[in-house]
């Protein structure tokens, strides 16, 4: 069952603080469309109309080297935001957005939007916000694969997921991979071969234990210690 808009916009950190007058203003704007498990949303270079939001299923947001290698910038979920940028630069989309599961997304149209923004700036400041988010992650981002070796990335991640899901980071916790090992393994910047090999490293020092997709922290101080090295 698709949900319905309203629904969705109050389970987005970017609108779910608005008064129900605003959120049908921005709920009749939206147009759900739904993609199917690897279906693109927009390709990188693809005129910008407008921006989406997840709810329900996965989307990758993506680069392509001159080579064809992926390098996978975020992974969204239900309730979360993309390409908002576009709403005020304009152009062309800067990456490529793809399905990782049967997903519906409501798309938010570009001048309409920006139309609301004019009239109702209560909006437009929590746009700044959502921006800033996405400006941090983006700064993260290019830390953790510029300055960083693939396992340190990897505890990294697993610190940030335990964090996002107010896990806290100690002996027995656990979590689940949102997303299957190849998808994250690009997105930490390597291939599968070398990330399998440092589960493995991390498991057989007795620091993880690892069972599928579902990961459990054996030693978080000295897993996290590695961070601060």
């Amino acid at each position: 069952m698709t949900p319905k808009p309203m629904d969705v916009l109050r389970k987005t950190p970017l609108f779910a603080t608005l008064p129900d007058d605003d959120l049908r203003r921005v709920a009749d704007l939206a147009v759900p469309r739904r993609f199917g498990r690897k279906e693109a949303v927009f390709r990188e270079g693809d005129r910008a109309e407008g921006f989406f939001i997840v709810a329900s299923g996965k989307v990758k947001v993506f680069k392509l080297s001159g080579e064809g290698k992926e390098q996978i910038l975020h992974v969204l979920e239900a309730g979360q935001t993309f390409a908002e940028a576009v709403i005020f630069e304009g152009g062309v989309y800067p990456a490529h957005a793809e399905a990782l599961d049967d997903s519906d997304l409501l798309f938010l149209p570009k001048r309409p939007f920006l139309e609301l923004l004019e009239r109702r700036p209560a909006v437009a400041i929590r746009m700044l916000a959502s921006l800033s988010r996405w400006l941090k992650r983006m700064t993260d981002l290019a830390e953790s694969l510029s300055l960083r070796d693939v396992e340190t990335r990897l505890i990294f991640y697993l610190s940030e997921e335990l964090k996002t899901r107010g896990i806290p980071p100690k002996d027995g916790a656990e979590i689940e991979l949102p997303i299957g090992k190849n998808v994250l393994a690009s997105r930490l910047g390597t291939v599968p071969e070398t990330f399998s090999r440092t589960l493995k490293k991390l498991q057989d020092d007795g620091l993880i234990d690892v069972r599928g997709k579902r990961i459990r922290i054996v030693s978080a101080e000295s897993l996290f210690s590695i961070l601060s090295h």
